[in-house]
């Protein structure tokens, strides 16, 4: 029998690039009967470098795509527009539930086990210090360090996650978390969870690891049940992909963030452009 509350209306969630499909792929394991539009914004990727306007600019636009598509909740699988650009957001779409990943991965490390926090991210979110701004206003207690991961990003989409050339890069980055351990690695970007395999095995086991694109699945389960927007578990939920840009090998690094074998189909459409 179905919940009186099913609301089988998609999940809008976006990102400047691809790296959000390690959100959509956390959502799927933990909501399988949701239905996902998805929106990589690749045609104007990188976020990151620019001003605040264009960030809010842009996130808007996402925004207006995925609203085509009745929507009734989004998520900013974006570090940059969650630092940014949620406020605008919000005054944009009222009432619809809406999540970044900052706050669910802030959350997530406050929950764990610890008081020293490192958190690995680009050189934008690094410089930000979002994670460490939304965790200390919930503590200011806990030790906080930020480290920038700048090679993680093109080693992912090279699938390049573990071998010889990724140890390296730890060695470059983590050497100091080796030597002086803290107690709780969270990772801060999208592309990061692909490392999680290897970041552990280098790391003391002593130390945990909280991937934020789970985080951010599990904050927006909760967000659909409060607002009594769960899908039908009857219900095989199905995603689409888009794309404000399209180049060759789009569909292989589609499916290493979707963690899809060679044989699964993963079709990524062109967004209509964007003013």
């Amino acid at each position: 029998m179905k919940p009186y509350n099913c609301d089988n209306r998609p999940v809008g969630i976006f990102d400047s690039g691809l790296g959000g499909l390690t959100v959509v792929r956390a959502v799927q394991k933990a909501l399988p009967h949701e239905n996902i539009i998805y929106l990589g914004d690749t045609a104007r990727v990188p976020y990151g470098n620019r001003s605040p306007e264009t960030v809010r600019a842009f996130a808007l636009d996402d925004v207006e795509f995925l609203r085509k598509w009745n929507v009734k909740a989004i998520v900013a699988a974006c570090n940059t527009v969650s630092a940014l650009a949620l406020d605008t957001i919000r005054e944009r779409i009222g009432g619809c539930p809406l999540t970044g990943v900052i706050l669910p991965g802030a959350h997530a490390a406050i929950s764990a086990k610890g008081k020293r926090i490192a958190v690995l991210g680009t050189r934008g979110t690094i410089d930000s210090k979002a994670y460490e701004i939304e965790i200390l206003r919930e503590n200011p207690s806990y030790f906080m360090q930020g480290i920038a991961c700048p090679l993680f990003v093109p080693l992912a989409e090279e699938g390049i996650t573990n071998g010889s050339i990724v140890q390296g890069v730890l060695e470059l980055y983590l050497k100091p978390l080796k030597q002086t351990p803290p107690d709780i690695v969270l990772l801060g970007c999208t592309h990061y969870p692909l490392f999680r395999e290897a970041i552990a095995d280098y790391l003391p086991s002593t130390v945990t690891i909280i991937d934020s694109a789970h985080s951010t699945a599990a904050y927006l389960a909760q967000m659909l049940k409060e607002n009594q927007m769960e899908a039908s578990p009857e219900q095989a939920g199905f995603a689409q992909y888009y794309a404000t840009d399209l180049t060759p090998g789009f569909d292989r690094i589609a499916r290493r963030f979707l963690n899809a074998s060679n044989t699964d189909s993963v079709t990524i459409r062109l967004a209509s452009p964007f003013p």
